[in-house]
């Protein structure tokens, strides 16, 4: 691959992880805020889970920069010459635990939306107590369980022409096996998110075609209006989310089934910026769809009146109604 383009894509991704980290704890910081003060509009189940994903995203791309990145580019060297395997097996650790994680964060915040919509008067009752803190366990043990495997491979530290490190896997055989594995995980977790969704789509299109039919008879309020483009929103998030998904298992199934060909190296360079823009986009995500949480952040900043408009995260719930993701 062209050294120019290897460069481009390194730049780029610094230049995103900059601007998006201080942001991303930013918000996080006024997340948790917001649980501290049980403020109604944001110390709900849903945005709890959205801080544990936060603690994953960020340490994913901690460990991408700290762990691949900065070594690569010859940045303490020393450093990580003196830890020599334990460097190794450290960062391939979190960083192979770090995606499972994420891609179990996507599926437990699928599950909470779908909960929202099949069983909207106990939804509450689901997510609360002992049944939260499995979900956010679920979001953290399968990864930390599955990265362990990683252990069983000897690390070696390669200096590169910079004069960086990079860690390698010593056997390739294993090496492969733990692609084939990545791959299966991300392949069934993908095709519950698909199932999800399109499960999603179905009910919304159920329900606007029955709000469609009765509208010429029944004036729709505005809060009904107000529904229905939070549900619009909702649907374009969980896309969005899905989308990134999708590609990175698109990445895993072209490279196990061998249509390119990569080196270890450039295989990584793709993942870690796959991997960086999973991370990445969901900050924006939630500053876009996420009206309560937007309003509340605006308010404490002194940009917005305080209690003008902080819309519900999770309204009281009727069969007719959807949470949405505010």
């Amino acid at each position: 691959m062209l050294p120019v383009i290897i460069n481009s894509i390194e730049v780029i991704q610094i230049v995103v992880v900059t601007i998006t980290v201080p942001f991303y704890i930013f918000l996080l910081v006024f997340m948790v805020k917001a649980q501290v003060r049980k403020v109604d509009e944001l110390a709900t189940p849903f945005f709890k889970l959205c801080i544990s994903s936060s603690v994953i995203d960020l340490t994913t791309l901690f460990t991408n920069y700290f762990g691949a990145m900065f070594p690569k580019f010859g940045f303490f060297s020393d450093f990580y010459l003196q830890l020599d395997g334990i460097y190794g097996h450290i960062y391939f650790y979190i960083a192979w635990s770090t995606g499972i994680c994420q891609a179990m964060s996507v599926s437990v915040l699928a599950t909470n939306r779908l909960s929202a919509m099949i069983f909207p008067e106990n939804y509450q009752k689901m997510w609360l107590g002992y049944r939260l803190r499995i979900a956010i366990a679920l979001q953290f043990i399968p990864g930390l369980c599955i990265g362990m495997f990683t252990f069983f491979n000897t690390t070696v530290l390669v200096v590169n022409e910079n004069g960086g490190v990079v860690p390698k896997f010593v056997d390739k055989r294993m090496t492969s096996t733990f692609f084939s594995f990545g791959g299966a995980f991300l392949f069934l977790n993908c095709l519950y998110l698909i199932i999800a969704y399109c499960y999603l789509l179905i009910i919304l299109k159920k329900r606007n075609s029955r709000i469609g039919k009765t509208s010429g008879l029944i004036h729709i309020s505005k809060s009904k209006q107000k529904v229905r483009k939070s549900e619009t929103r909702l649907f374009i998030m969980c896309t969005i989310i899905v989308a990134v998904q999708l590609t990175i298992l698109l990445f895993f199934s072209l490279k196990l089934l061998k249509f390119f060909e990569l080196s270890l190296d450039e295989f990584y360079l793709f993942y870690n910026a796959l991997s960086d823009l999973f991370a990445c986009i969901n900050p924006y995500l939630l500053w876009i769809f996420s009206d309560s949480l937007r309003k509340y952040v605006l308010s404490k900043l002194g940009l917005r009146k305080h209690g003008s408009g902080i819309t519900t995260g999770v309204p009281r719930l009727t069969m007719q109604s959807v949470v949405p993701v505010s």
